[in-house]
């Protein structure tokens, strides 16, 4: 069995700013995520401002703690950020046919390990990028939602870096489910995170299958968990 090739330089190249910009969507105050009818209606623009405030903020306080012990964003990801994402619909789109030819239980593994990588990987990253720059609200700017009335929209958004006079094009692709709305796909410079991913599990899907797939997940993900962050990487 080969193992998984996922080239993370790569990836971080692509999707730039992804690791800060996918949890810039969702994040800290439990008033917000909680299942509440006034939760259901909040459109899905004003829900990434409000975020967004909240995640920075978040950050600052937590900045100080960062230098000693980087996986407090691991914490936060796992719990407040998972439940705002689909990982049933990003995974299924990833496998493509092989989702439909994939058993229940080799789509529950599938997810599962997914989702860990996702998790590990964007907290690794948002831990670098909070040690190293400085966070502003003023970083995104959220256009006037094009969609409306949909259970499936694109909030559109540019992003300003730090440091950089370059304004950066990010999109949230998003659709309503029964819990209200949940993002399944971003677009960073019209590089799907979802295109990115399925091209990069492709060759071992080709070689061997979903098992093969799942395993070099597992495998990654072990790897992932005892990486530490470097303070010296520039996004």
């Amino acid at each position: 069995m080969q193992p998984l090739s996922i080239n993370t330089n790569k990836n971080r190249n692509n999707l730039l700013y992804s690791p800060l910009l996918v949890l810039l969507l969702f994040f800290y105050s439990a008033a917000i995520f909680a299942d509440t009818a006034e939760h259901h209606q909040t459109t899905p623009e004003a829900l990434l401002k409000s975020i967004t405030y909240n995640l920075i903020e978040a950050l600052k306080a937590s900045k100080n703690n960062l230098k000693t012990n980087p996986d407090i964003t691991y914490q936060l990801v796992k719990t407040h950020i998972a439940p705002k994402l689909d990982f049933i619909a990003a995974s299924r789109w990833v496998l493509g046919k092989h989702w439909r030819e994939a058993d229940r239980a080799q789509k529950i593994r599938f997810i599962k390990e997914f989702r860990q990588l996702l998790i590990r990987f964007y907290s690794s990253a948002l831990a670098e990028y909070a040690l190293t720059h400085d966070l502003d609200h003023n970083i995104m700017h959220f256009l006037p939602l094009r969609e409306t009335g949909k259970k499936d929209v694109t909030v559109h958004s540019i992003v300003s870096p730090p440091g950089s006079t370059k304004k950066v094009p990010v999109n949230y692709h998003m659709h309503k489910t029964h819990k209200g709305w949940k993002i399944y796909d971003v677009s960073v410079e019209g590089i799907s995170m979802i295109t990115t991913y399925k091209s990069s599990f492709a060759p071992q899907l080709r070689n061997s299958g979903v098992d093969g797939l799942i395993q070099s997940l597992v495998e990654r993900n072990r790897k992932l968990s005892t990486q530490k962050v470097s303070l010296n990487t520039t996004p």
